[in-house]
């Protein structure tokens, strides 16, 4: 089972969302977007924890741009589809009454909440507002407890006390694993380990030093509070009935020396985490329940990168073979649903599991895009996938990204905005290298039909004796982003005037060549003298120097090629100053900083 779809309307600071999502969820979003509010509105429907008062919202719950006074047509909407659930008999038979479509099946739950109540004419007052929650189309088809029940709705919220609930026997993720456990035992056995606890403790509390203290701490507390109000005190490791000595147990690190409050924030994390996967798992398999939504907020709160890579890795990818073999995802008993700032979890989110919150042009709202409707063949997703792993994901948080061919653009891009005024961190913009010309699959990722985050392109027009590469690559990529019938009759000059409009920038020959031009060739070639062992290149270097119009493009290509083009530009970087930077860079910064 999964979710297949969310749609939330006039909740909070969602207007209309609508998203697709994939076999988990992973949200990313900057500050205040309204991750933990997407997480609250799925709550409402799924989660039987949630009492009946907190699903009767208040004014504020609406979305801020509704006129007020609300109208008696001023209603909250929430509802969430299911599929993949017609090979499982109990989620079949729980959701046949819910369903909108046969072939593949999918049900639908809606949370609605207004003024059910109000008369036709007037301002509905706070009495006639209330909540129902129905299933399919039909509003008189409603739905009661028992489906939250068998298929609930767990939230971790975030900056949880994990040390504090591992230590509660009531709310422990360790006390269902120690009663299954417990469950499975014979009887007599259990009995036996109590009857070798009690022998224990008594050799230890018969002692006259242990047994004149517990006399004491009785005696005191007689004296201060009197017989009447006193309790019964003994000193022991661990109750001796069978049943509470299981509640004794406790989890022990570093070998049974320190206990889990000594551990770390993250170690105490990880450990919670841990059983309540185990827990839910558990819960599945006795038929507790059929399914699980576990949604989580901000998992990375004290794992340092790795280990947010590692554990995550695990939860959201579950493989049916061992890694170095063929790979294929089972069906999950628990759906993942993640709120996360960490560009390190997304790295090894699976593609389709993405949603990417942001807010709408006017500021009024939130919208949502998802990547599991992207239509991508198997091999641009993979490539997508390892390409986020390298990156570690930081594109899915940027405002704006600027696509560039390799490292030297991701040296001397960020420097030359400096240089021209922009900081790009301030306005959330992140240069990003594709490493070569393949720029189709990134453009399909970041572009309207996908996670619509705005971007800009910048590639080489790489001139050939038959004319040049950038121009058909540049032509391609516009192809994939303009409005069907758009292109229809326009001329070349048209289509790569339309191209710079949509953020494609090309420039004249290649990166190192046009910042040549623009004036920077005296830096340019005292790096090159600096950093290249080539007598013939430094003398080369000196020549282009003094007269920049006897640049020899290719020589002055295969020199810089000779050091490396990203340790030339990293290099270069630290010697630039003053504005001059090449056309199309210029434009493009322009163009992505008018997009934040």
């Amino acid at each position: 089972m999964r979710i297949s779809r969310i749609q939330i309307h006039n909740f909070r600071n969602f207007k209309d969302l609508d998203i697709s999502v994939g076999n988990h969820v992973v949200i990313v979003g900057e500050n205040k977007i309204g991750k933990s509010n997407l997480i609250h509105a799925l709550r409402l429907v799924l989660d039987p924890s949630l009492p009946d008062s907190a699903r009767e919202l208040r004014d504020e719950d609406y979305w801020d741009g509704l006129p007020r006074p609300l109208t008696k047509d001023d209603f909250i909407t929430i509802s969430i589809e299911l599929a993949d659930f017609e090979h499982d008999p109990s989620q079949l038979a729980l959701l046949c009454e819910h369903l909108i479509a046969a072939k593949p099946m999918v049900s639908r739950l809606t949370y609605v909440f207004g003024p059910i109540g109000a008369e036709n004419d007037g301002t509905p007052t706070e009495s006639n507002f209330d909540f129902f929650i129905y299933g399919g189309e039909d509003q008189d088809n409603r739905v009661g407890p028992e489906v939250r029940r068998r298929l609930p709705l767990d939230v971790l919220a975030a900056l949880r006390d994990a040390d504090s609930d591992l230590a509660s026997w009531r709310r422990s993720p360790l006390r269902p694993l120690l009663h299954d456990a417990a469950g499975r035992m014979v009887p007599s056995d259990l009995k036996k380990i109590a009857d070798e606890v009690t022998n224990a403790t008594a050799a230890v509390t018969n002692n006259k030093e242990i047994d004149s203290l517990a006399v004491r701490i009785s005696e005191r507390l007689k004296g201060m509070v009197g017989v009447a109000q006193s309790l019964e005190m003994t000193l022991g490791f661990s109750p001796t009935d069978p049943e509470r000595l299981l509640r004794a147990l406790r989890l022990y690190i570093d070998g049974g020396r320190r206990s889990v409050a000594e551990a770390s924030l993250g170690s105490a994390n990880l450990l919670y985490f841990t059983l309540k996967v185990l827990e839910l798992d558990l819960l599945v398999k006795e038929r507790t329940r059929d399914h699980t939504f576990l949604a989580i907020e901000e998992p990375e709160a004290h794992l340092y990168p790795h280990l947010q890579r590692l554990v995550y890795r695990d939860v959201l990818r579950r493989r049916a073979h061992q890694e170095g073999t063929q790979q294929e995802e089972l069906k999950p008993e628990t759906t993942i649903l993640l709120t996360t700032h960490s560009p390190h979890i997304v790295s090894v989110s699976p593609l389709k599991s993405l949603v990417v919150l942001r807010k709408s042009k006017d500021r009024s709202c939130t919208n949502g895009s998802s990547a599991a409707d992207i239509q991508l063949d198997v091999s641009d997703e993979q490539d997508l996938e390892r390409y986020i792993d390298v990156t570690r994901g930081e594109i899915l948080f940027a405002r704006v990204v600027i696509l560039v061919e390799g490292d030297a653009e991701l040296y001397l891009v960020p420097q030359l905005a400096t240089l021209l005024g922009y900081d790009l961190d301030e306005h959330g913009i992140v240069v990003s290298s594709v490493s070569g010309t393949n720029f189709s699959p990134y453009v399909k990722l970041l572009g309207p039909n996908g996670l619509n985050i705005p971007f800009t392109v910048l590639t080489d027009r790489d001139p050939k004796d038959t004319g040049n590469l950038g121009t058909g690559r540049v032509l391609k990529l516009l192809a994939e982003i303009a409005k069907p019938g758009v292109l229809s009759n326009k001329s070349q000059d048209e289509q790569l005037e339309l191209a710079r409009k949509k953020g494609l920038f090309l420039n004249d020959y290649t990166l190192e060549v046009d910042l040549f031009k623009s004036g920077r060739h005296n830096s340019i070639c005292a790096t090159l003298q600096e950093l290249t062992d080539n007598s013939a290149a430094k003398k080369r270097a000196e020549a282009w120097k003094a007269d920049p119009a006897s640049l020899d493009a290719e020589r002055f290509l295969a020199d810089i090629t000779a050091i490396g083009k990203g340790r030339f530009a990293q290099r270069l970087a630290c010697r630039m100053t003053g504005n001059r930077c090449p056309a199309y860079i210029k434009d493009a910064i322009k163009y992505a900083s008018s997009k934040c």
